[in-house]
């Protein structure tokens, strides 16, 4: 089991399970949920048929180089770079052939690998990224988002300055979890100030329709923590149609992927979230080179829809850019509680009744409604009557957030408490839709 890098933090147990192994530990890989393991646990992708990555300067499409250009960031801790002239920003990071021990055959060994996460400018400072790369309040203060982060030519980086460079100030938007049996993995986070008219944000596919399968799709981000590359050659293989999670795909994509663009190739707009797929590399004698499976072989690489994510942002927050024919998102309600020793909200709570009529959707939490807020590792949980129907313990790190879809009319009960037996406090908000 590798053990995944966390922004801003490495573990004693990684670094032991790095030297033990003689390979540097480098980006986080992608998230891949099984039925025996949490969401979080991560798995690194692969190549599907050729390899069809390419450096920025040197793809053949106009508009995909702009997107890469004036739309990705590559996510990074600030210990991964040197700004101390903020003119010319520097990269403290391993190559990426010491990084992962490759043989002499692959390809980018001389790029730096200092990007753990990749993700999308949507709005004037909104990015688009995965949940498993943005966790919590902590993990947002210590991530940089950064622009610009692509070759010029063969062995040339673009300048990057501190004006490309943003700091997280909250995340709006986030979802690592099963759904209403949908498996999602997304998060829309703010910067800590607006990235345009300097860069561009990139255009959401619209509607909510599933992705035909053989659909042409590209991919922009820093698989294994590398400058910006394009694949422009992977395809839609699963598009999941009964429940527009995500789709399957080939795209060539490895850690640090994680939360990268995903666009369809017919207007180039931004249909999902790369999150997970198969191992990247594998041993060849002493070094370790790409792993290889058919265009029809191994697993496929998991895309979460963007529709979700937009959805959720839209229930919350506005944007003319993204929210335009939803409703304004209705103005949060609030309480505020202090607990202890609620064996992880099953007693000693402070609850709150919500009445909903059938077909009413009920977002709550300790994170991501507006207002909310946490101390401790804070635990939700609803009822209807003596049934629970909807809980959540981590959806923000420490933090707790969940949604439910009445069915019925009737009166609902939040009980806001601690996990474990643990000490905790906060406010509670949620809005009613």
């Amino acid at each position: 089991m590798r053990i995944p890098r966390t922004p801003g933090r490495r573990t004693l147990l990684g670094t032991l399970l790095c030297t033990l192994s003689l390979v540097a530990c480098g980006p986080a890989p992608e998230a891949e949920p099984s039925d025996n393991a949490a969401l979080g646990t991560e798995k690194q992708p692969v190549v599907y048929g050729t390899d069809n990555r390419t450096d920025v300067y040197a793809h053949a499409n106009a508009t995909l180089r702009a997107r890469a250009q004036q739309s990705t960031v590559a996510l990074m801790s600030p210990s991964d770079f040197n700004a101390t002239n903020p003119n010319n920003v520097t990269f403290n990071a391993s190559t990426l052939r010491s990084a992962y021990n490759l043989c002499t055959s692959e390809r980018f060994l001389d790029d730096p690998t200092p990007a753990f996460c990749s993700g999308t400018l949507i709005d004037d400072d909104l990015v688009l990224t995965a949940g498993h790369c943005i966790t919590s309040a902590s993990a947002c203060t210590s991530t940089r988002f950064v622009f610009n982060f692509y070759r010029t030519a063969a062995g040339t980086l673009q300048t990057v300055t501190t004006a490309d460079i943003f700091s997280c100030q909250s995340i709006v938007a986030r979802q690592q979890a099963t759904v209403g049996g949908r498996n999602l993995d997304f998060a829309i986070v703010r910067l800590d100030r607006p990235a345009t008219p300097r860069f561009t944000p990139a255009p959401i596919r619209a509607g909510n329709a599933a992705l035909p399968v053989g659909t042409n799709v590209t991919v922009i981000g820093s698989g294994s923590g590398i400058p910006f590359k394009i694949d422009s050659g992977g395809s839609v293989r699963d598009a999941r149609a009964g429940t527009l999670d995500y789709f399957v795909g080939t795209t060539d994509t490895f850690g640090g992927n994680s939360g990268s663009g995903v666009y369809e190739n017919n207007g180039y707009t931004v249909a999902g979230i790369l999150v997970r797929g198969e191992t990247d590399y594998k041993a060849s004698g002493s070094c370790n080179v790409v792993n290889t499976c058919t265009e029809t072989g191994c697993r496929g690489e998991d895309i979460t829809y963007v529709r979700p994510a937009i959805d959720e942002y839209c229930g919350v927050a506005t944007s003319t850019r993204l929210c335009a024919g939803y409703p304004p998102p209705p103005t949060p309600v609030t309480f505020t509680f202090t607990a202890t020793n609620t064996n992880s909200a099953n007693q000693n709570t402070v609850n709150r009744d919500v009445t909903l009529a059938a077909g009413q959707t009920l977002k709550f939490g300790t994170c991501t409604v507006p207002g909310a807020s946490g101390t401790g590792d804070t635990y939700l949980r609803l009822y209807n009557g003596a049934t629970q129907v909807a809980s959540n313990d981590d959806a923000c790190g420490t933090l707790s957030y969940a949604s439910f879809k009445a069915t019925t009319a009737g009166t609902f009960q939040i009980r806001a408490g601690c996990y474990n037996s643990g000490s905790c406090s906060g406010t509670v908000a949620y809005t009613v839709q």
